[in-house]
């Protein structure tokens, strides 16, 4: 019994940042689709409910990342774009998984995606990049539990985790 729900398929491509529409000019093969596009696609499609959530994560630390960079980069061009619009997307999209708030885990989860919303609109109010690092770091955090989840899935043993290291050094994500 899952107290989580995946992502559907259903968008799915648009979520992790495909570009499927039939314009794309992008070196596009394949009905306008980028060549990565079509191995992506059938990972989604074969990809256990943990594991796309995994990816959905995964696509979140990269958005985050690119985000702070371009604020870092253009100081003067700093606030909501295309970025952090995208990154404000898969945060909810993670937090419209989390279903049953009848369970505490559930709620705290809920609870620390609320306040990582809250956290990217404030930062876009100064353009502060260290929030979005902070964000970041949150979101490496989530995806190396669902990378062990998703290792115990297929009955691996998971190795010490960035995780497991980042809480042995002290970090405090209380605040």
């Amino acid at each position: 019994m899952s107290h989580y729900v995946a992502p559907t398929f259903a968008g799915a491509e648009r979520r992790l940042g495909l570009d499927t529409s039939p314009n794309n000019n992008d070196g596009a093969i394949n009905f306008g689709r980028r060549s990565g596009d079509t191995y992506l696609e059938s990972m989604i499609a074969s990809a256990s409910p943990a594991k796309l959530r995994m990816m959905l994560i995964e696509r979140g630390v990269e958005v985050a990342r690119h985000l702070a960079q371009v604020w870092r980069d253009n100081p003067g061009k700093r606030g909501t774009n295309e970025h952090s619009l995208k990154l404000f997307e898969i945060i909810t999209e993670l937090l419209s998984g989390v279903t049953d708030n009848s369970v505490e885990v559930c709620r705290t989860v809920a609870d620390l995606y609320v306040f990582l919303c809250q956290h990217l609109i404030a930062s876009e109010k100064n353009g502060d990049a260290s929030m979005i690092d902070e964000i970041r770091l949150v979101l490496e955090i989530e995806a190396e539990t669902w990378r062990m989840v998703c290792m115990q899935e297929s009955g691996q043993s998971p190795a010490k985790s960035r995780a497991t290291e980042l809480l042995s050094e002290g970090i405090n994500l209380q605040g």
